[in-house]
């Protein structure tokens, strides 16, 4: 998983795409996620540095992982829930 910036070293946070929930709004407003909007291309990038760049990183299930991590620490319910 490639979370630095390939461009300037900047550390990335998750790229999502599509209409957000509330806790990605917030997580987007804290800084934890990044906002693509609703426009998704073919190899869409799924990791941005604060500095605006983006890239696309192979490992789908890492960044899942990763995105899912940050939904619920704002307030996402878990599986099961």
């Amino acid at each position: 998983m490639i979370v630095s910036c390939p461009d300037c070293g900047a550390p990335g946070v998750p790229l999502m795409f599509g209409l957000p929930a509330p806790e990605a709004q917030r997580a987007a407003a804290e800084g934890d996620l990044a906002l693509g909007g609703c426009v998704v291309s073919a190899d869409a990038p799924n990791w941005q540095c604060p500095h605006g760049h983006r890239w696309r990183d192979a490992d789908e299930q890492a960044w899942d992982r990763r995105l899912l991590t940050v939904l619920q620490a704002h307030g996402y319910p878990a599986a099961g829930d």
